[in-house]
């Protein structure tokens, strides 16, 4: 009977895998159980990475995953981002000088789903692996795999939260406008604020990924609205200078306010009670996670094109257990 059981729980076992492997889509977990370890590199590998701005403190953490990646994986990274995520066609460039220098990989997060697709096409039509990481599954040009959080997930965690928390209105802090991740979690935040008949959507505006222009349209929001009882950010950033308004209002304690990333100050705002939430995204591990698909690839395992990084609501009552 034992044998037959453990028979059965292996076929189990083999369909999800294949189920999953077929869906074109894997949580970051599931790698090993379908690839093995990650591989020893038979070269010394070069891995070009292009983020979005190290202005902000997601990007930072996940400069380090990539570089502390590639120091444990025997591989080499060159990371590139630009000043400010309004310079779409400098970070174009920084992707067409990476193909200049012969890198075996490129990982890129792009600004929109179009800034880079010039880079993109020479990379794809030249053989190079391209892994879009964390901003969307979907830009112009195909490419090789996605790593990444579940960006439309994000904003349904949120919505969820103050669903289960709260009555009343709340507000919403939009991100730089024709940036995927974004618009995705705009999406996933209002189609699932309309199935709580207790939360009613009053305003939304755009923050672009500013703390100051955050907490100038919180200010603005609450002037309007000044029952108000939530908000949520598009980025922690964001939600950083719309808990100043909150603070400044004279309600902290009173509104939520929860944002997305997971950065070290958010940590620290939400230890402090200033911010409610931050669905966190973990970019540090985000990096890694880049590199050693990429490694993957180039050793050439058939990775599937989705491969979903970890995310977690974090709030006061889980912040240590995964924050140390």
């Amino acid at each position: 009977m034992k044998r037959v059981v453990a028979v059965f729980l292996g076929v189990v076992l083999v369909l999800v895998m294949v189920v999953s492997f077929f869906a074109q889509s894997v949580q970051w977990d599931e790698l090993e159980t379908l690839f093995g370890p990650i591989p020893k590199p038979s070269k010394t590998y070069k891995i070009g990475c292009v983020e979005k701005t190290l202005i902000n403190e997601h990007w930072q953490e996940m400069k380090k995953g990539y570089e502390d990646a590639a120091k444990r994986l025997g591989v080499v990274v060159e990371v590139a981002a630009v000043q400010s995520e309004q310079e779409l066609v400098r970070q174009l460039d920084l992707a067409e000088s990476m193909l200049q220098k012969d890198f075996d990989a490129l990982c890129v997060s792009p600004l929109t789903s179009s800034n880079m697709v010039p880079a993109l096409k020479k990379a794809v039509e030249r053989g190079i692996p391209v892994i879009n990481v964390d901003d969307s599954r979907v830009t112009e040009i195909p490419v090789t795999c996605f790593v990444g959080a579940d960006h439309k997930l994000m904003g349904v965690y949120a919505a969820e939260y103050f669903g289960e928390h709260i009555n009343g209105k709340v507000a919403l802090i939009e991100g730089m406008p024709g940036s995927p991740a974004s618009q995705q979690r705009v999406e996933g935040f209002t189609e699932t604020i309309k199935k709580y008949p207790n939360l009613e959507l009053v305003s939304t505006q755009p923050g672009n990924w500013d703390r100051m222009q955050a907490m100038n349209a919180a200010e603005n929001i609450l002037q309007v609205h000044p029952d108000l009882k939530a908000f949520y950010a598009c980025n922690d950033t964001m939600a950083l200078g719309v808990a100043e308004a909150v603070i400044n209002a004279g309600k902290e304690g009173q509104i939520m306010v929860i944002g997305t990333d997971g950065v070290p100050d958010a940590i620290t705002s939400i230890r402090e009670g200033k911010m409610t939430g931050t669905i966190a995204a973990f970019p540090y591990r985000m990096g890694e996670i880049a590199i050693e698909v990429a490694l993957r690839i180039l050793e050439g395992q058939k990775v599937p094109p989705v491969v979903i990084s970890p995310m977690v609501l974090i709030t006061k009552d889980n912040v240590d257990e995964y924050f140390k």
